[in-house]
């Protein structure tokens, strides 16, 4: 090989991945994209533990928390299995979530394969990265470097193979925090931050010597999970650089600094219950909890429940509909209020295979007009004024053909201003709606109700503050889109926080409907200023989603009783 031909040469990466999650794919496109650099294939570590390893990891688990880990883990194996149940149960495959994402977000790829062909590499399901058909599988590569996200712990024969050997991104500074869970245990020390390392891949755990580093600041409202995805969101451009410099020639890996500590390791259920204490805003179901809704949902459907109350509501022709509300759609913020983008794709799916989906516009006129909703009828709604709704929400609902209405406080729009109920709660910064997405928003067919200027509680106003608040939004909302807004929602839609005098202000101030956000269902006596809608988010799989939909959710077992006998909407 001649001089030229050397220097002509790519740079050439193979990627030894344990599995294929949105983190993982982040990691490889950013090395992609860099100039010069050729992904040969992606390994994938397939391998299965042994009967012997498992027995093994068990008994250190029973030696470090005692007996009673033998329960929680069954408990976790039971929650793990129906929730898997409970996916699939609905009939909507992750397939069908992926090529609906496809059409939505034409170019990103949402599978290490789709990635595969999107930069020309081959991704291999190799076994055990350690075992002889990796080895041999990345011998075949003929890579410059290896790049290790996640795997196993590599043994010598694997990760020297690369000429020029791997690196391993970790979400963790090192020395301190080598090892696992990223997130953790910087928060139960009590760290200001958290760091992204790239280091060396030698034998020892995370002990290889550094090529790049970061961190993320820690907040006071971060969680575990918080954490996790704000370094998931930053590794990516570290990665990058880091294969950028041993690419050129220019990095200059630095030792460690020796230490004594042993590497992290998953932490035990009392140290998890103590970091819990300390942070009373990690909210996670506990899974007894979770067990026991899935296997009520499960119960539900597959007893024929859920048919027999469609079936009946469909002979008796009585009019109803769920006007479903969401606030915010994408894939980090992890709470009550977001719903994650192949989370909402699998809601669209399993919607609009079961009910008729209708504009607001629908809705309100068939209300005024007295007719019959087919039930039960479906609408969506979208409250306050996330630009990710626009990003990430528009793109899936076009794709799957289904209309929403946003309701938008006015005074967010094109603003950096943060919704109060965000505020000591959560440790992301959301970005609001600008008036050029509202524009397209609805030039897309979708719709825009009010929602006050400043997301106020108008029950605890006075009446001139609630006048502007009330007529202004619309006003203002008129003003960017050019078209009349005449539904609004409350804000704080509870019964607290809705009063007759409010009620009235609205309906003389020229709106249409009023819709609220204290729960319920659109019947034939549904008045056109108080329209219940019922909150969903991410917590819902699609079948909880379902049986939300026909008021069978284990949480109001009285309510839903009353319903399917037809004592209530």
């Amino acid at each position: 090989m001649t001089q030229c031909q050397t220097e002509a040469r790519p740079f050439r990466v193979v990627f030894l991945v344990g599995k294929d999650d949105r983190p993982t794919r982040s990691g490889i496109e950013a090395v992609c994209k860099l100039p010069g650099v050729a992904p040969v294939a992606v390994l994938v570590d397939t391998g299965r533990p042994s009967f012997r390893q498992r027995f093994k990891n068990l008994r250190r688990n029973i030696a470090r928390e005692g007996w009673s880990y033998l329960p929680h883990r069954l408990l976790a194996a039971l929650r793990s299995t129906t929730d898997t149940l409970v996916e699939h149960a609905a009939g909507v495959t992750r397939q069908e979530c992926l090529q609906l994402l496809a059409r939505a977000f034409p170019g990103e790829p949402f599978s290490l394969d789709e990635l595969g062909a999107k930069y020309g590499f081959q991704v291999l399901r190799a076994g055990n990265l350690n075992g002889a058909i990796a080895r041999q599988a990345l011998t075949d590569c003929d890579a410059d470097l290896g790049i290790v996200l996640g795997t196993r712990i590599l043994k010598q024969p694997t990760f020297m193979i690369p000429l020029k050997g791997c690196i391993n991104l970790h979400k963790g500074r090192v020395p301190e925090y080598r090892g696992l869970p990223p997130g953790f245990w910087e928060l139960y020390d009590g760290a200001s931050a958290a760091g992204i390392t790239v280091h060396l891949v030698d034998a020892a755990l995370d002990t290889g010597a550094i090529v790049a580093t970061s961190e993320v600041p820690i907040l006071k409202w971060d969680t575990p999970d918080t954490l996790a995805q704000k370094l998931h969101a930053e590794a990516p451009a570290v990665l990058a650089a880091a294969v950028s410099s041993i690419q050129a020639g220019l990095a200059e890996p630095k030792p460690q600094p020796h230490t004594s500590r042993s590497p992290r390791t998953r932490p035990t259920r009392k140290q998890i219950g103590e970091l819990r204490r300390r942070l009373p805003h990690w909210n996670r179901p506990s899974d007894s909890r979770v067990v026991v809704k899935n296997l009520g949902a499960l119960l539900t459907y597959c007893l024929g429940v859920y048919s027999l109350v469609r079936t009946v509501r469909r002979w008796r022709r009585k009019s109803r509909a769920a006007v479903l509300l969401y606030h915010r759609v994408n894939d980090y913020s992890n709470d009550v209020l977001t719903v994650g983008r192949e989370v909402f794709a699998a809601h669209l799916l399993a919607i609009s295979r079961r009910y008729t989906v209708v504009s607001t516009a629908s809705l309100v006129a068939a209300l005024r007009q007295g007719a019959v909703l087919t039930p039960t009828t479906v609408a969506l709604h979208f409250d306050d004024c996330y630009r990710d709704v626009y990003l990430h929400g528009a793109p899936l609902l076009r794709a799957a053909n289904l209309s929403a209405a946003a309701f938008v406080s006015s005074g967010f729009v094109g603003t950096d201003r943060a919704f109060q109920h965000d505020r000591g709660k959560y440790p992301f910064t959301y970005e609001n709606l600008r008036p050029d997405d509202l524009r397209s928003w609805t030039g897309l067919g979708f719709e825009v109700g009010a929602h006050t200027v400043n997301h106020v509680d108008l029950g605890r106003c006075g009446l001139e503050e609630s006048r502007r608040e009330i007529v202004e939004s619309g006003r203002e909302l008129e003003g960017m889109i050019g078209k009349p807004v005449v539904w609004f929602s409350f804000p704080f839609g509870g019964l607290g926080n809705i009063n007759e005098e409010t009620s009235r202000l609205i309906r003389d101030s020229g709106y249409e409907a009023l819709f609220s956000a204290h729960g319920g269902f659109v019947g034939e006596g549904t008045s056109l200023y108080d329209i219940p809608r019922v909150g969903v988010s991410g917590a819902h799989a699609p079948l909880h989603l379902l049986l939300e939909i026909e008021g069978l959710t284990a949480r109001r077992p009285v309510e839903a009783a009353r319903r399917i006998l037809g004592a209530g909407r």
